[in-house]
Protein backbone atom coordinates (compact mmCIF):
# COMPACT_ATOMS: atom_id res chain seq x y z
CA UNK A 1 0.00 0.00 0.00
CA UNK A 2 2.79 2.17 0.75
CA UNK A 3 3.72 3.03 -2.92
CA UNK A 4 -0.11 4.24 -3.54
CA UNK A 5 0.36 6.83 -0.58
CA UNK A 6 3.61 7.95 -2.03
CA UNK A 7 1.90 8.48 -5.70
CA UNK A 8 -0.62 10.53 -3.67
CA UNK A 9 1.64 12.70 -1.26
CA UNK A 10 3.66 13.33 -4.50
CA UNK A 11 0.49 15.26 -6.13
CA UNK A 12 -0.33 16.86 -2.81
CA UNK A 13 2.95 18.07 -2.38
CA UNK A 14 2.91 19.23 -5.66
CA UNK A 15 -0.25 21.28 -5.06
CA UNK A 16 1.10 22.51 -1.79
CA UNK A 17 3.66 23.76 -3.48
CA UNK A 18 2.27 25.46 -6.39
CA UNK A 19 -0.01 26.99 -3.68
CA UNK A 20 2.98 29.08 -1.88
CA UNK A 21 4.48 30.08 -5.68
CA UNK A 22 7.48 27.29 -4.45
CA UNK A 23 9.24 26.17 -7.22
CA UNK A 24 9.29 22.85 -9.11
CA UNK A 25 13.05 22.15 -7.72
CA UNK A 26 12.02 22.75 -4.60
CA UNK A 27 9.00 20.58 -4.68
CA UNK A 28 10.93 17.72 -6.52
CA UNK A 29 13.72 17.54 -3.87
CA UNK A 30 11.03 17.35 -0.95
CA UNK A 31 9.10 14.75 -2.41
CA UNK A 32 12.94 13.02 -3.38
CA UNK A 33 13.56 13.63 0.07
CA UNK A 34 9.92 12.14 1.46
CA UNK A 35 10.44 9.18 -0.94
CA UNK A 36 14.54 7.92 -0.48
CA UNK A 37 14.48 9.36 -3.96
CA UNK A 38 12.03 7.08 -4.97
CA UNK A 39 9.75 9.26 -6.67
CA UNK A 40 10.09 13.06 -8.42
CA UNK A 41 7.70 15.66 -9.45
CA UNK A 42 8.34 17.64 -12.51
CA UNK A 43 6.88 19.21 -15.52
CA UNK A 44 4.47 21.31 -13.29
CA UNK A 45 2.34 23.78 -14.55
CA UNK A 46 -0.96 25.67 -14.79
CA UNK A 47 -2.21 27.90 -12.15
CA UNK A 48 -1.90 28.31 -8.53
CA UNK A 49 -5.74 26.65 -7.84
CA UNK A 50 -5.38 24.31 -10.93
CA UNK A 51 -2.70 22.68 -12.52
CA UNK A 52 -0.81 19.58 -13.82
CA UNK A 53 2.64 17.62 -13.36
CA UNK A 54 3.71 13.71 -13.58
CA UNK A 55 4.68 11.89 -10.77
CA UNK A 56 7.99 9.80 -12.10
CA UNK A 57 8.41 6.29 -9.99
CA UNK A 58 11.97 5.43 -10.18
CA UNK A 59 13.98 3.53 -10.86
CA UNK A 60 11.78 2.57 -13.71
CA UNK A 61 11.09 6.07 -15.05
CA UNK A 62 7.31 5.13 -15.26
CA UNK A 63 5.43 8.68 -15.52
CA UNK A 64 2.08 9.54 -13.97
CA UNK A 65 0.41 12.43 -15.38
CA UNK A 66 -1.39 14.15 -12.26
CA UNK A 67 -3.97 17.55 -12.41
CA UNK A 68 -5.12 18.88 -8.94
CA UNK A 69 -8.10 21.34 -8.02
CA UNK A 70 -7.12 23.41 -4.23
CA UNK A 71 -9.60 24.19 -2.18
CA UNK A 72 -8.50 27.93 -0.76
CA UNK A 73 -10.58 27.84 2.39
CA UNK A 74 -8.31 24.30 3.82
CA UNK A 75 -5.39 26.43 3.85
CA UNK A 76 -6.43 28.53 6.30
CA UNK A 77 -7.03 25.79 8.73
CA UNK A 78 -3.33 24.43 7.95
CA UNK A 79 -4.30 21.64 5.87
CA UNK A 80 -5.31 20.66 2.02
CA UNK A 81 -8.07 19.79 0.25
CA UNK A 82 -9.35 19.54 -3.23
CA UNK A 83 -9.19 16.87 -6.20
CA UNK A 84 -6.72 15.15 -8.38
CA UNK A 85 -6.75 12.66 -10.93
CA UNK A 86 -4.04 10.76 -12.04
CA UNK A 87 -3.37 9.24 -15.20
CA UNK A 88 -6.44 7.54 -17.19
CA UNK A 89 -8.56 7.85 -14.26
CA UNK A 90 -12.19 8.13 -15.32
CA UNK A 91 -13.11 10.12 -12.03
CA UNK A 92 -11.29 12.91 -9.69
CA UNK A 93 -10.49 11.68 -6.56
CA UNK A 94 -10.95 13.98 -3.38
CA UNK A 95 -8.61 14.58 -0.73
CA UNK A 96 -7.59 15.79 2.59
CA UNK A 97 -4.53 16.61 4.55
CA UNK A 98 -3.60 17.45 7.96
CA UNK A 99 -0.99 17.75 10.44
CA UNK A 100 -1.70 14.32 11.73
CA UNK A 101 -4.18 12.80 9.14
CA UNK A 102 -5.43 12.11 5.77
CA UNK A 103 -8.03 10.85 3.64
CA UNK A 104 -8.27 9.79 -0.11
CA UNK A 105 -11.90 8.88 -1.55
CA UNK A 106 -12.35 7.47 -5.39
CA UNK A 107 -8.63 7.32 -5.87
CA UNK A 108 -7.73 4.89 -9.19
CA UNK A 109 -4.70 3.98 -10.95
CA UNK A 110 -3.09 1.47 -13.49
CA UNK A 111 0.58 0.96 -13.28
CA UNK A 112 3.41 -1.77 -14.32
CA UNK A 113 3.56 -4.06 -11.48
CA UNK A 114 7.11 -4.17 -11.34
CA UNK A 115 8.27 -0.35 -11.55
CA UNK A 116 5.54 -0.60 -8.62
CA UNK A 117 6.86 -3.39 -6.73
CA UNK A 118 10.49 -1.63 -7.45
CA UNK A 119 9.57 1.58 -6.51
CA UNK A 120 8.17 0.25 -2.97
CA UNK A 121 11.47 -1.38 -2.30
CA UNK A 122 10.38 -4.98 -2.30
CA UNK A 123 13.27 -7.59 -1.94
CA UNK A 124 14.48 -10.15 -4.14
CA UNK A 125 13.01 -11.44 -7.42
CA UNK A 126 10.08 -10.21 -6.55
CA UNK A 127 10.88 -7.01 -8.26
CA UNK A 128 11.04 -8.82 -11.54
CA UNK A 129 6.96 -9.28 -11.61
CA UNK A 130 4.70 -9.52 -14.83
CA UNK A 131 1.52 -7.82 -15.54
CA UNK A 132 -0.12 -5.00 -14.13
CA UNK A 133 -1.41 -3.58 -10.95
CA UNK A 134 -4.79 -1.93 -10.87
CA UNK A 135 -5.37 -0.02 -7.66
CA UNK A 136 -9.35 1.44 -6.71
CA UNK A 137 -9.78 3.07 -3.37
CA UNK A 138 -13.15 3.76 -2.37
CA UNK A 139 -12.00 5.19 0.87
CA UNK A 140 -8.38 5.49 2.64
CA UNK A 141 -8.11 7.13 5.64
CA UNK A 142 -5.51 7.98 8.62
CA UNK A 143 -5.85 9.30 11.95
CA UNK A 144 -3.35 8.43 14.74
CA UNK A 145 -2.22 4.93 14.77
CA UNK A 146 -5.88 4.29 13.44
CA UNK A 147 -6.45 3.11 9.40
CA UNK A 148 -9.51 3.07 7.62
CA UNK A 149 -9.66 1.11 4.25
CA UNK A 150 -12.04 -0.22 1.55
CA UNK A 151 -9.87 -1.08 -1.69
CA UNK A 152 -9.13 -3.53 -3.85
CA UNK A 153 -6.10 -4.26 -6.12
CA UNK A 154 -6.04 -6.34 -9.37
CA UNK A 155 -3.30 -7.75 -10.53
CA UNK A 156 -3.35 -8.76 -14.05
CA UNK A 157 -1.62 -11.16 -16.00
CA UNK A 158 0.14 -11.56 -12.78
CA UNK A 159 3.44 -13.69 -12.86
CA UNK A 160 6.74 -13.87 -10.77
CA UNK A 161 10.11 -14.66 -11.83
CA UNK A 162 11.62 -18.63 -10.51
CA UNK A 163 15.24 -19.57 -10.33
CA UNK A 164 14.91 -21.14 -13.43
CA UNK A 165 16.42 -18.67 -16.29
CA UNK A 166 13.94 -17.05 -18.00
CA UNK A 167 10.76 -19.14 -16.48
CA UNK A 168 8.07 -17.37 -14.45
CA UNK A 169 5.20 -19.05 -12.19
CA UNK A 170 1.58 -17.84 -14.07
CA UNK A 171 -0.43 -16.49 -11.26
CA UNK A 172 -3.13 -15.44 -13.26
CA UNK A 173 -5.36 -12.58 -12.16
CA UNK A 174 -4.85 -11.74 -8.09
CA UNK A 175 -7.45 -10.30 -6.52
CA UNK A 176 -6.85 -8.39 -3.06
CA UNK A 177 -9.79 -6.77 -1.24
CA UNK A 178 -9.19 -4.60 1.57
CA UNK A 179 -12.00 -3.68 4.04
CA UNK A 180 -11.95 -2.21 7.41
CA UNK A 181 -10.97 0.04 10.23
CA UNK A 182 -7.85 0.00 13.60
CA UNK A 183 -4.30 -0.22 14.15
CA UNK A 184 -4.46 -3.32 11.57
CA UNK A 185 -6.58 -3.62 8.53
CA UNK A 186 -7.18 -7.49 7.03
CA UNK A 187 -7.20 -8.32 3.52
CA UNK A 188 -8.03 -10.72 1.23
CA UNK A 189 -5.61 -12.46 -0.97
CA UNK A 190 -6.98 -15.15 -4.12
CA UNK A 191 -6.11 -15.23 -7.49
CA UNK A 192 -8.47 -16.85 -10.67
CA UNK A 193 -6.40 -18.70 -13.63
CA UNK A 194 -2.73 -19.49 -13.86
CA UNK A 195 -0.65 -22.70 -12.81
CA UNK A 196 -1.19 -22.17 -9.02
CA UNK A 197 -4.36 -21.65 -6.55
CA UNK A 198 -3.54 -18.57 -4.28
CA UNK A 199 -5.86 -17.78 -0.94
CA UNK A 200 -4.94 -16.29 2.04
CA UNK A 201 -4.35 -12.79 3.64
CA UNK A 202 -2.56 -9.51 3.84
CA UNK A 203 -2.62 -7.74 6.95
CA UNK A 204 -1.87 -4.05 6.52
CA UNK A 205 -1.03 -1.55 10.11
CA UNK A 206 0.29 2.02 10.60
CA UNK A 207 3.89 0.60 11.43
CA UNK A 208 3.97 0.02 7.50
CA UNK A 209 5.17 -3.26 7.12
CA UNK A 210 2.76 -5.72 5.72
CA UNK A 211 2.24 -9.27 6.63
CA UNK A 212 1.46 -12.55 4.31
CA UNK A 213 -0.09 -15.77 5.25
CA UNK A 214 -0.88 -17.49 2.22
CA UNK A 215 -1.95 -20.93 0.60
CA UNK A 216 -0.07 -21.77 -2.63
CA UNK A 217 -0.63 -25.08 -4.48
CA UNK A 218 0.18 -26.04 -8.47
CA UNK A 219 -3.27 -27.13 -9.99
CA UNK A 220 -4.01 -29.77 -11.18
CA UNK A 221 -3.43 -31.43 -14.67
CA UNK A 222 0.13 -29.67 -15.35
CA UNK A 223 2.59 -31.03 -17.66
CA UNK A 224 4.64 -33.68 -14.85
CA UNK A 225 7.76 -31.40 -15.25
CA UNK A 226 6.14 -28.05 -15.00
CA UNK A 227 4.26 -29.04 -12.05
CA UNK A 228 7.71 -30.40 -10.15
CA UNK A 229 9.16 -26.79 -11.42
CA UNK A 230 6.97 -25.13 -9.57
CA UNK A 231 6.92 -27.34 -6.62
CA UNK A 232 10.60 -26.85 -5.96
CA UNK A 233 10.31 -23.13 -5.99
CA UNK A 234 7.14 -22.84 -3.45
CA UNK A 235 9.16 -26.00 -1.29
CA UNK A 236 12.02 -23.06 -1.25
CA UNK A 237 9.79 -20.18 0.35
CA UNK A 238 7.41 -22.02 2.23
CA UNK A 239 6.12 -24.80 4.39
CA UNK A 240 4.47 -28.28 2.96
CA UNK A 241 1.13 -28.81 4.20
CA UNK A 242 1.00 -32.53 3.48
CA UNK A 243 -1.93 -32.30 0.65
CA UNK A 244 0.46 -30.63 -2.24
CA UNK A 245 0.30 -26.94 -1.01
CA UNK A 246 2.64 -24.58 0.76
CA UNK A 247 1.90 -21.94 3.06
CA UNK A 248 3.99 -19.36 3.10
CA UNK A 249 4.21 -16.29 5.80
CA UNK A 250 6.42 -13.79 6.27
CA UNK A 251 6.35 -10.12 6.46
CA UNK A 252 6.73 -8.02 3.14
CA UNK A 253 9.80 -5.69 4.56
CA UNK A 254 9.99 -2.85 2.79
CA UNK A 255 13.04 -1.02 2.39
Amino acid sequence: MRVWLVIGAGAVLLAAALAIEAPATLLDRRVAELTDGRVHVGAATGTLWRGSGEVTLLPDGVRIPIAWHLEATSLLHGGLTGSLVAADANRPATFSVGPENFSVRDFAITLPAAAVLRTAGLPGGLTDAGGTLALDVTNLARSGDQLEARADVDWKDAALPTSMTGTRIALGEVRITVGGSGAEIPATLSNAGGEVDIAGTLVFSTRGTPKIDARIKPRSGLPPERAKAITAVLSGIGRGDGAGAYRIAWPLAVR
